[in-house]
């Protein structure tokens, strides 16, 4: 009798309605990186504080921006505050996810950077990777352009680096951070080492919504806004780098 009242009075309970709209998002990382997980998570509550549902997308990053701009997605999760001028249609999120530091890196106890006036004349091979339009524009205007190159990969780009295929390599700090933090699972070599060698620009990283949602943005600006405040942003970031650590070593111990 006992779980019978219980399922007659569950089953009396209203169910909660959806949600009014779904929103859409993509980003520029591959789904397992523990820092689209962690954006997958925080615009999930983000959403929800909001009164929208939350989907993503995994598609391949070349594809990311394409699909918030023609409208088969409603929103890129990450890209930094100038992403805007390279796409004036996009609408950026006023609260920014995160501080994001474009810095160079080296190989090896040798390896110097000594400033970005100093490129060209020394004739350092430089490479980046493709679709970081800032650093793009950073090296068309201090390196000739036979001495400069895009890769796809941040991990072919570092062991590009320590073959001394290349003399520098810029990227986003976190990314290249990480990538050296988990190289158990990615399996970048120890040696030669790798280290930043300096920052060459420093920005914030925004959530872009495509223009037919630009009355949205401002709810969610302060939904993110509130959970950066209460701690539930660095949580959750912090969760997915535990997360991640874990299934790298569990695959290691396996091999």
């Amino acid at each position: 009798m006992v779980t019978r009242r219980l399922v007659l009075q569950t089953a009396a309970l209203p169910l909660a309605a959806p949600p009014a709209l779904t929103l859409k998002f993509v980003f520029s990382r591959p789904y397992d990186n523990p820092r689209t997980q962690w954006l997958i998570r925080l615009y999930r509550e983000v959403c929800a504080m909001s009164g929208f549902g939350f989907e993503y997308i995994d598609v391949p990053p070349k594809r990311a921006t394409a699909m918030v701009l023609s409208g088969q997605a409603d929103g890129e999760l990450g890209r930094t505050f100038a992403y805007q001028d390279f796409f004036p249609p996009l609408v950026r999120l006023s609260e920014p996810n995160n501080v994001v530091n474009f810095c160079v890196y080296g190989a090896g106890p040798q390896a110097r950077f000594a400033g970005l006036g100093t490129l060209r004349q020394l004739k350092l091979r430089c490479e980046s990777r493709r679709g970081i339009h800032e650093l793009e524009a950073v090296l068309e205007t201090h390196v000739d352009a036979d001495n400069w190159s895009l890769v796809d990969d941040l991990g072919q780009g570092l062991r590009k680096l320590q073959m001394h295929r290349t003399d520098l390599y810029f990227d986003v700090q976190e990314a290249v951070e990480d990538h050296l933090t988990f190289r158990h699972c990615n399996g970048l070599p120890e040696t030669p080492a790798i280290r930043q060698l300096g920052t060459v620009a420093s920005t914030t990283g925004h959530c872009y919504l495509n223009r037919t949602h630009a009355t949205h943005a401002p709810k969610l600006a302060a939904a993110l806004t509130k959970l950066k405040q209460d701690g539930t942003s660095a949580r959750l970031l912090q969760q997915c780098l535990r997360e991640y650590q874990q299934r790298c070593l569990h695959a290691a111990s396996r091999l």
